[in-house]
């Protein structure tokens, strides 16, 4: 099976979520068992009564979509997403993808693979493998470099799960530092 993640630099762990929506569906129950008085072996299943509910009144806008989440290798050159959230490991499987003309955080400019095969080399081998990648890319896409930029990139790389399969594809993002962007940073010059 193909481990479906990418790794981040810098990522959080967020359980906090899944843990609180794994003890609320351990404790949801439709029915239990009951003992009758007097029958000590033999068991009943109560069933709730029905209740009456009216289905809520859906409200038509004109609001654009929310983010879709999209798993991370159905992400593309040209592609916006919002902030993702990483897995304990700082992987990620899947991102908040929208349409790059409303307000986001991430923008692939670069998608390219990583030449060279064999055993994984190590998350610090591919980190830099991927900064020689996305960096001179940044500034065909900017206009200027790196270093004279006020915008930032993140790569998103193989885990080594993802190499032993073949994984080697990195996806450049580019972004603001504490600020979302809508349409495209192609261009910029900033």
């Amino acid at each position: 099976m193909m481990s479906e993640t990418r790794r981040t630099p810098h990522g959080r762990i967020l359980l906090g979520s899944l843990a609180a929506a794994g003890a609320l569906l351990s404790l949801s129950a439709c029915g239990f068992p009951v003992l009758p008085p007097g029958l000590g072996g033999e068991l009943e299943t109560t069933t709730p009564e029905p209740v009456e509910t009216s289905a809520p009144e859906t409200e038509v806008t004109d609001a654009p979509a929310g983010p879709e989440d999209t798993d991370v290798f159905d992400v593309y050159l040209g592609d916006c997403m919002n902030e993702m959230e990483t897995n304990w490991d700082d992987s990620v499987s899947s991102v908040p993808k929208v349409d790059c003309s409303e307000p986001h955080d991430f923008e692939v400019y670069h998608v390219e693979d990583i030449a060279e095969s064999g055993d994984y080399p190590g998350e610090d081998r591919v980190s830099e493998m991927s900064a020689a990648i996305c960096e001179p890319a940044f500034e065909t896409f900017v206009g200027v470099s790196y270093l004279d930029s006020e915008l930032y990139y993140t790569p998103l790389f193989p885990t080594s799960d993802g190499w032993d399969y073949g994984d080697r594809e990195v996806l450049c993002l580019i972004h603001e530092l504490d600020a979302q962007t809508t349409g495209t940073l192609e261009g910029a010059g900033r």
